[in-house]
């Protein structure tokens, strides 16, 4: 009897999962690439944010899958307890947290995947909105929008320059009251202010092109002080100016999130072999560890809690089953990625400090319906 209500319940848990999954990943994934088109303040080509939009759905599973996990052990649970179905499993000899037993399978897949999504997937998708940005910058020369403008274009890190980029009006393009900054980690390299200029990217040789160039005032600074260096170019007219600038870089970001596991795990050696100070990596694999381990807890913490509310309302059920475990959890997280970034915790205890605080609270709720709650 108990192998075959383990099976029901995992295949109902598996189709909630499901069908969760695809919509809150679609959810996240209109959201996500609505974020980054408002982050660069342009729009991409079509094609180069659709190309984006896959790896994008599947770097959210880590996300989506343990929290709709989560809501499908709590929508069961909390109707097996509301039908009185857990009473009549009960009642017929079987221990009250054996039918938690049918989480086990399904939370096992999630953090499979969920670890799957962070070590692997993630790194990607997160290397691809950084390509992502450089293409839709490098599309915004191309088709600039009109009316006033502000924008940056970030260089690839280090010395190589980034480009700010304002102006008034671009008219058959012909940028108007046109404002350009370089600068690079060090501080500002050079500014360049014309009436009007136009614009072109070289990407046979990487290099930003400023032609035809009206009332133009150069001048040029040292970035370690911010005080000019040698004399303002002023001009009536200058035909060319150029700024070596790679849209194209082939060169990945060089945060932790970039990073597969093993990556990711020698650098937090690094770090703990080093001086004290902010721990990037660290707070990475607190965040992954937090992630894949949800998947396997959360169902089990949702489910607890759904099935210990005495109440004919499902959604009451539902709702104290998700919000509790959801919002204890990854708060919780997010502080233990704090303290391991801060260098107050080691990052393998803070890795483990919020799922152990979820165990713990499932034994605690195990516990309390082994001894006749569900009676």
């Amino acid at each position: 009897m108990i192998w075959r209500l383990h099976k029901v319940l995992v295949r109902e848990l598996a189709l909630l999962t499901l069908v969760c999954s695809l919509g809150l990943t679609f959810l996240f994934s209109v959201l996500g690439l609505y974020q980054i088109v408002n982050r660069f303040e342009v729009t991409p080509h079509f094609s180069t944010l659709l190309s984006f939009a896959p790896s994008l759905a599947v770097s959210l599973l880590p996300l989506t899958m343990p929290i709709s996990a989560l809501f499908a052990g709590a929508m069961v649970f909390g109707r097996m307890r509301a039908d009185r179905e857990l009473l009549l499993v009960s009642a017929s000899g079987i221990s009250p947290w054996r039918p938690l037993l049918g989480l086990i399978p399904i939370g096992m897949v999630v953090a499979f995947v969920a670890w799957f999504g962070v070590s692997e997937f993630g790194p990607e998708a997160y290397s691809q909105r950084h390509a992502l940005q450089r293409k839709a910058l490098a599309d915004f020369l191309d088709h600039p929008p009109q009316g006033p403008r502000e924008l940056r274009f970030p260089g690839s890190g280090g010395l190589t320059p980034s480009i700010d980029i304002s102006y008034a009006a671009v008219d058959e393009g012909v940028y108007r009251d046109l404002t350009v900054f370089v600068y690079n980690q060090e501080g500002l390299v050079a500014s360049l202010h014309a009436a009007s200029a136009r614009i072109e990217y070289r990407r046979h040789d990487s290099m930003l092109s400023l032609t035809r160039c009206f009332e133009p005032r150069l001048i040029q600074y040292m970035p370690t002080t911010g005080r000019p260096s040698g004399t303002p170019l002023v001009a009536d007219r200058v035909d060319e100016l150029r700024v070596p600038f790679d849209f194209g870089s082939e060169a990945g970001p060089e945060s932790s999130k970039a990073l597969n596991s093993a990556q990711l795990i020698g650098k937090v050696r690094d770090e703990l072999s080093g001086p004290r100070g902010g721990r990037s990596a660290a707070a990475e694999l607190v965040r992954r560890a937090g992630l894949t381990l949800a998947g396997l807890l959360l169902p089990l913490l949702g489910a607890l809690l759904a099935a210990m509310v005495n109440h004919p309302n499902r959604l009451l059920a539902i709702g104290a089953g998700v919000i509790p475990a959801a919002v204890g959890y990854y708060p919780l997280m997010t502080a233990s990625a704090t303290l391991a970034e801060k260098a107050t915790l080691s990052p393998f205890a803070a890795a483990l400090l919020a799922p152990g605080a979820a165990l713990l609270a499932v034994f605690v709720f195990a516990w309390r319906i082994t001894q006749g709650r569900w009676k």
